[in-house]
């Protein structure tokens, strides 16, 4: 398949949603909700505050993707968001609206360094033939880092339980403020790597001119379903897998892989597989821990969950 550069017009709609999405996560944080509409604003926030990220990265996937503009939006996107999280943490202590801004400029950075990262992996891939091993594995991968004990989202959520609400992507919902009223905070959390793989994917589709617009108009709902049913029931799930799943469905015909190719494919596999069971069969670590750490783990339970 012949690799094509498209016009230079996703980037601006992909810079103008988030700008959008920025000012309505300030102007939300002023907010109270009544208590009677509390469900459904929560349903709404989290449709729309996953939604457009994703839908903004696609349209920033369709766009002229070279290693070089990729590596700039990677250094400013995380020189953004790591500036934006200093100031909140280190600078600005006191709860206000200028805090609001500061938080919500360094979510657009996070998206801007995913996409960039994820373009730049898109750029390395040079047959379309190894968007199957890639999706197949990360799917696999992912599930091992979701449910094992020794994954690293599991990790991160029992040891470092601050550390996806600093980088992650915040998702708003609307709390217990007094008996009538909810004040709207970042309730749930998203790894960057969903968003950061999405893009991937989404830019070597429109590269190798596959059916990219179409995996848009299945992949996007499918995620929001999917996202809906974790903020619902407050646990996590590997995103990667209905992402990868859209991906080789809508573009299975387009695949024409060699017998090779076929058995690589095969062998890739059955080592995600292999690492996801041996992972699910593997026992948590009991550490014994004294009275200032069961304290600090005690205090961390009551962190947001994470998608």
């Amino acid at each position: 398949m012949v690799v094509t550069q498209r016009s230079k017009r996703g980037i601006p709609i992909f810079f103008v949603s988030l700008t959008v999405l920025a000012i309505a996560r300030v102007f939300l944080r002023a907010v109270d909700v009544p208590m009677w509409a509390v469900p459904i604003a929560n349903v709404l926030m989290c449709e729309i505050f996953l939604g457009v990220p994703l839908l903004a990265l696609c349209f920033a996937a369709q766009d002229k993707w070279t290693p070089k503009t990729a590596i700039v939006f990677v250094v400013g996107g995380a020189v953004l968001q790591g500036t934006c999280i200093l100031l909140t943490k280190r600078v600005l202590l006191t709860p206000g609206t200028l805090v609001d801004v500061v938080g919500a400029t360094g979510q657009i950075g996070l998206m801007v360094w995913c996409v960039g990262l994820g373009a730049l992996l898109a750029t390395l891939i040079k047959d379309q033939n190894l968007v199957v091993p890639i999706a197949i594995f990360l799917a696999c991968l992912d599930m091992f880092l979701v449910f094992s004990p020794f994954g690293m989202t599991s990790v991160v959520l029992r040891e470092l339980p601050t550390l996806l609400p600093s980088v992650g992507a915040q998702i708003p919902s609307a709390g217990s403020n007094d008996p009538l009223t909810g004040r709207v905070s970042a309730g749930s959390f998203a790894g960057p790597a969903d968003f950061m793989f999405l893009a991937m994917f989404m830019v070597a589709l429109f590269r190798f001119n596959l059916r990219a617009r179409h995996t848009v108009m299945v992949v996007i709902p499918v995620l929001l379903f999917y996202m809906l049913i974790v903020g619902l029931f407050h646990f996590a799930l590997p995103a990667l897998v209905p992402i990868g799943a859209c991906i080789l469905i809508v573009n299975w015909k387009d695949f024409n892989l060699t017998k090779d190719e076929w058995i690589s494919t095969a062998l890739i596999a059955t080592l995600g597989i292999g690492l996801f069971t041996w992972g699910m069969f593997q026992k948590p670590r009991v550490v014994q821990v004294g009275p200032y750490r069961k304290a600090a783990v005690q205090s961390s339970s009551e962190s947001p969950n994470s998608p």
